[in-house]
């Protein structure tokens, strides 16, 4: 009886045993859910635009000279000083020519003064004086008048006045020189606003129109951007180089922008569109193939592939197919993942909803704007890898 006991005792802890360490096992067996991150996917706000590259003119210039040879005799500005239109800004010497207009004037006042003496004549006694000889007497006084007119343009021919607003360039005489007509003595640039001047290719022209907003970066300024307007558009293509010319005003109230400085120009050629994005950080590669993990309401992974479309270079890539907006997408812990994996939502992080509009690029024929070579990730030789460089375009 007592051995009885004791078999019995010792079964049900042998039971016991095995039972843990079959609970055990399955414990060890049963997957950890993966830690990963997510976004949520959302929409961008685009614009489409047209970028080239152009160069800034002045919207008015001229180099101004005196229509006459003479001593030059006094200047009224200093060099890259601004001028407002009528000021005057040089002068030769006038002494012969203000004489010659003084005696004209004396001329003019005497003719005037013989015609009222004889029209009052005429008046008192009708027939004083014949038809021919007060006719003789108008011609007399209109002929003076036309040699004081003659007289007033010559001495304007010895004075320099601004033909509109605008900044001098450096004077190349002083008072007290001889200058000549052919000589300028200085020029006048209008510099507010300026104009860009570009060109586009044909296959574009139907996009581009009058009114069209543009900003423009140099290099001078590289943390600032200068916005205008499109005012001509080319009505026919350039034979010779097969594209179209463009000219855009911009407001350039403190005149950093200079005559001569090419321009990088983004001109918007159509409304506001809204596109999914997708972050970079969460787009694999495998050969020709691109494809993201998804998150479900279970916490699965699963993958999916997608087309891609541009790159706007701020983390964050076009989708054109495979997503929709709420899909959550994991863009850390994903390289430990199999279809079907369970996952630990460790962070959600935001979208991009509150970007400001992006530039859908359309065009780009400067040499130094266009030699981005394409993504390494996305060379169809290369393995599984994450598609992380934000600087260029996703194919």
């Amino acid at each position: 009886m007592y051995y009885k006991t004791f078999s019995i005792a010792a079964l049900s802890v042998a039971i016991l045993t095995s039972s843990s360490i079959a609970s055990a096992q399955d414990e060890v067996k049963k997957p950890q859910p993966i830690p990963v991150t997510v976004e949520a996917i959302s929409t961008k706000e685009f614009v489409t635009t047209l970028d080239e590259v152009g160069k800034i003119n002045a919207t008015e210039s001229a180099d101004l000279t005196f229509s006459t040879a003479g001593k030059l005799i006094e200047i009224n500005f200093k060099d890259g000083d601004t001028v407002t239109k009528g000021q005057q800004i040089a002068k030769l010497d006038s002494s012969k020519p203000k004489a010659d207009l003084d005696k004209a004037r004396s001329s003019l006042n005497t003719a005037r003064n013989k015609v009222k003496r004889a029209l009052a004549l005429e008046k008192k006694q009708p027939g004083a004086l014949s038809k021919q000889d007060i006719e003789g007497l108008q011609d007399e006084a209109n002929l003076a008048a036309a040699d004081y007119r003659q007289q007033q343009a010559i001495l304007k021919d010895f004075i320099i006045s601004a033909p509109f607003d605008g900044q001098l360039t450096t004077f190349s005489r002083s008072a007290g020189s001889m200058i000549d007509p052919a000589t300028t003595l200085v020029s006048l640039y209008n510099l507010d606003p300026v104009e860009v001047i570009y060109t586009i290719s044909q296959n574009d022209l139907g996009k581009a129109v009058k009114g069209q907003p543009v900003t423009i970066t140099v290099e001078a300024y590289k943390n600032m951007s200068f916005p205008g307007v499109v005012d001509y558009v080319a009505p026919a293509v350039n034979k010779s180089s097969g594209r179209v010319a463009i000219h855009a005003l911009i407001k350039n109230p403190d005149h950093v922008l200079a005559p001569g400085m090419f321009a990088q120009i983004s001109q918007m050629v159509n409304g506001r569109t809204e596109r999914i994005v997708a972050p970079q950080n969460a787009i694999m590669a495998h050969n020709d193939d691109r494809y993201v993990w998804l998150v479900n309401d279970k916490n699965i992974a699963t993958k999916h592939y997608i087309t891609l479309g541009k790159n706007i270079n701020n983390g964050y890539v076009v989708v054109e197919k495979g997503l929709k907006i709420d899909d959550k997408v994991i863009v850390t812990g994903q390289q430990k993942l199999d279809d079907d994996a369970l996952v630990n939502i460790i962070k959600t992080q935001h979208s991009t909803s509150n970007l400001p509009p992006q530039p859908l690029k359309k065009k780009v024929t400067d040499p130094s704007t266009s030699s981005h070579s394409p993504q390494t990730a996305l060379n169809p030789k290369a393995e599984t890898k994450k598609v992380t460089e934000p600087n260029n375009e996703a194919t």
